[in-house]
């Protein structure tokens, strides 16, 4: 006899997110250090650009390589967080789903922002590899926002990969949205699936933002670590269990089916 155990999810522990998120951290937190010192990190980046900036994909394949690069595009990303957001609170799961997305999103805006302006390192594109590191950055980045009239922020905004941290959060999270314990079809094996599945287009798109020299080597990969860490942000907000909270209706109903009792004979 199969317990539905085996069937719903089981939402991960507060503390085994924490620690995780810490992991996330600490290795975004290295990776930008080794980026504003020059470190051993970045040491494949001016190779790696000097191989694929002349030998760019042409006709079709150009086109593709694109495509599938812009499925880290906020364009992409935000409606379909959002509109799975939507569903599962439609189908009773409350304000977890939309309250994890909009702190997915709220956190990568504010994180990506602070890093890609207070690193102020430059695109492969003028072929020269500089950061001007500071907090004064920040500062111009601000006045240049909120002054009518003050001139555009020119400084450089190149690390990490945005591209690479919308893919890292939003496809692993459309997968608990989707087969998680508040998603829409919680079902612990399809979370496993498409939790797998979702690695895909996350790969892709930092691999292509590198290979299509729109990002230097180190920044997708701080983009994946960047979003990795607002996707564990999510999930606490998400899935982290509460020892008091009730199953759904449709959990209760589900566990009876499995363990071949008909729903409303207890």
């Amino acid at each position: 006899m199969t317990s539905h155990r085996a069937v719903l999810p089981k939402a991960p522990a507060p503390r085994l997110l924490a620690g995780w998120l810490a992991v996330a951290a600490g290795a975004l937190t290295a990776v930008t250090w080794q980026v504003i010192v020059g470190g051993p990190v970045t040491a494949l980046d001016w190779p790696v650009h000097a191989f694929v900036d002349p030998r760019q994909p042409e006709g079709p394949l150009l086109w593709a390589a694109v495509a599938t690069a812009r499925l880290g595009q906020r364009l992409i990303t935000i409606p379909l967080l959002v509109g799975l957001a939507i569903w599962a609170m439609r189908r009773g799961r409350g304000w977890r789903p939309l309250g994890a997305v909009l702190t997915g999103l709220g956190s990568l805006a504010v994180l990506g922002t602070l890093l890609k302006v207070g690193v102020g390192r430059t695109p492969p594109v003028l072929e020269v590899d500089t950061v001007s590191p500071g907090a004064g950055n920040i500062a111009a980045w601000v006045y240049a926002l909120l002054v009518p009239g003050a001139p555009p922020f020119d400084g450089y905004v190149s690390f990490p990969s945005g591209h690479a941290a919308n893919a890292a959060l939003t496809y692993p999270l459309a997968a608990w949205l989707l087969f998680g314990a508040n998603g829409v079809f919680p079902h612990a094996r399809r979370l496993r699936y498409a939790l797998g599945c979702s690695l895909l287009p996350v790969a892709a798109v930092g691999v292509l933002v590198t290979v299509l020299d729109y990002h230097w080597l180190s920044e997708s990969v701080a983009g994946w670590l960047l979003g990795a860490v607002v996707l564990l942000v999510a999930l606490l907000v998400l899935e982290a269990r509460t020892p008091d909270r009730a199953a759904p209706p449709h959990q209760h109903a589900m566990s009876q089916v499995m363990a071949d009792e008909p729903p409303g004979s207890g």
